[in-house]
């Protein structure tokens, strides 16, 4: 079975236009806040809602677009930083991850707020993209990695990589629904307080791994 090349070309078209729309939709919300109405998108794209609507089906379908976007940019941006992080050191690990993800956050503020507040409860799209498991995942390897070559237990690595990505992101999303917010600086500071002697005390608390006769 052979593929029309008209039919090739037509849906190239479609997902560049798609990807146009989406780009004039960021355009819109930084212009205009997280509230943007549809109007305002569609006045930024220099079209109609009715042609939006054709390519996302509704304000939900074009929300969802918007989300995969944006994480597929953070994803990508919180991975380079911490390929450029030593992963033995684990508090400059904990304090790259933390310094990355709040400037990501800091320059799109309404952006990140728009992707927290989806447009009904039941849209059915996770507003983090999964990112808290995938990043999660890589810190948790990291703590797994330092646990076993000091011969301790690597049994908390999971618990405690998922968790310091989740208490980030609280963190995050707390600074950012704060008026006025305080300086970057002084939020990584906080967090460089907490999670530079809590993995000190943790680390030395860890018990030796048993070995299996």
């Amino acid at each position: 079975m052979t593929t029309d090349g008209r039919d090739t070309r037509w849906t190239e078209h479609r997902q560049a236009r798609r990807r146009e729309l989406v780009e004039d939709t960021l355009r819109a919300i930084r212009k205009h806040g997280a509230g943007v109405g549809m109007d305002e998108i569609a006045a930024q794209a220099g079209t109609s809602k009715t042609v939006i609507y054709r390519h996302f089906g509704d304000r939900s379908g074009l929300y969802a677009a918007v989300v995969a976007s944006v994480h597929e940019f953070i994803h990508s941006d919180l991975q380079a930083a911490l390929e450029l992080t030593d992963a033995s050191e684990l508090p400059a690990l904990a304090h790259d991850l933390a310094d990355a993800y709040l400037a990501l956050v800091e320059r799109d503020p309404e952006i990140y707020r728009f992707v927290l507040s989806p447009p009904t409860p039941d849209v059915g799209v996770d507003p983090y993209g999964g990112l808290p498991e995938v990043i999660g995942g890589h810190v948790a390897q990291a703590i797994d990695a330092h646990l076993t070559r000091q011969g301790q237990d690597p049994a908390c690595a999971t618990t405690w990589g998922y968790g310091l990505v989740g208490f980030i992101r609280a963190a995050a999303d707390a600074w950012m629904a704060t008026e006025p917010r305080a300086p970057r600086t002084e939020v990584l500071d906080h967090l460089d307080a907490f999670f530079t002697p809590a993995l000190a005390t943790g680390l030395a608390a860890v018990p030796q791994r048993q070995e299996h006769r």
